[in-house]
């Protein structure tokens, strides 16, 4: 995998403000890559992702774990019968009483102790090694562009498996590496409280497996509906008669200006009613609406013509 030419184009199409991370789970006996460095102070992972995003490649054992929850999650350590317990859960006032904790503990994914012996992080344009996961900081709008890739590359929806505890590991790491599917994080107490993540912000991890599918449907999207919506194509010129009831007999009428319209047919091609159809005049053929009475005001026809012909009023 090309790691440096796939993150040039996810960084292009998406107009990502920050590097996706390349994550790689460590197993016992596994050398640490080249590039990565143990930083002189311990790190929650929450803030390994943080700054692995901002151009650093870290080598993580479990010696520069802060956090025993997330090196536990991730099958670094042993996690404490204390932090097993749910206890401090309640401590934090974060869960109403022991059993709903346990619970939540029960349901969170995690990797078996002692799987693994270090994380190496890295920019995905740097990545010295083969990541099992590829960790995206990114607007929801920029998250939905991700996920359209994948259907365009698959025709798959997507499902999601998340929590507000617990998040920036299990969601991150230990989910999409067992299910082999993209999963989402909105945050957690954690790493919100730990780390610069913004408010607007939230993380979207792909198994490294999914980029060589998704990274040229994105590209494919990129040509056209990505700019497109960017726009706002679809939004009506004027917002006017805001408050007006509309009237159930009130006709719909689709203008459009002969002189400009080039007759390429898009409108009535995109019209998800059959509104439009091409019409031939003097030798000409423009667009023509046959059916207005069906239109729904959904304003594709005029946000897809080339040549800005159309008006609905």
């Amino acid at each position: 995998m090309d790691c440096k030419a796939i993150a040039a184009v996810l960084k292009r199409e998406l107009g990502l403000r920050w590097d996706p991370v390349a994550l790689k789970m460590l197993r016992p006996g596994e050398a640490k890559p080249a590039s990565c460095v143990q930083p002189a102070t311990r790190l929650r992972h929450c803030q390994s992702v943080i700054a692995a995003r901002r151009g650093n490649a870290l080598y993580m054992p479990p010696r520069s774990h802060a956090c025993p929850d997330g090196a536990g999650i991730l099958g670094l350590v042993e996690m404490s019968a204390k932090l097993r317990s749910g206890e401090l859960y309640l401590l934090f006032r974060k869960m109403p009483d022991l059993a709903t904790a346990q619970q939540m503990i029960a349901e969170r994914p995690e990797f078996p102790s002692g799987a693994y012996a270090a994380t190496a992080l890295a920019p995905l344009k740097d990545a010295d090694f083969e990541p099992d996961v590829v960790i995206f900081t990114l607007w929801p709008e920029q998250a939905m562009w991700l996920c359209c890739a994948q259907t365009y590359a698959t025709g798959r929806r997507q499902e999601f498996r998340l929590s507000g505890f617990n998040s920036a590991c299990s969601d991150l790491v230990v989910t999409p590496m067992q299910s082999d599917a993209m999963n989402i994080s909105l945050g957690c107490y954690g790493s919100r409280a730990a780390s610069e993540i913004d408010d607007f912000e939230l993380y979207l991890s792909l198994p490294a497996s999914l980029l060589e599918k998704i990274t040229p449907a994105l590209q494919k999207l990129g040509k056209k509906s990505i700019p497109e919506s960017r726009r706002k194509i679809y939004l009506p010129p004027v917002l006017d008669r805001v408050g007006a009831d509309l009237a159930e007999n009130e006709k719909t009428e689709i203008k459009v200006n002969e002189e400009i319209c080039i007759g390429c047919g898009l409108c009535a091609a995109f019209c998800p009613t059959s509104v439009l159809e091409l019409v031939e005049k003097n030798g000409r053929f423009f667009s023509a609406a046959t059916a207005p009475e069906r239109c729904s005001h959904c304003y594709t026809c005029v946000g897809q013509c080339p040549a800005r012909a159309l008006q609905i009023v």
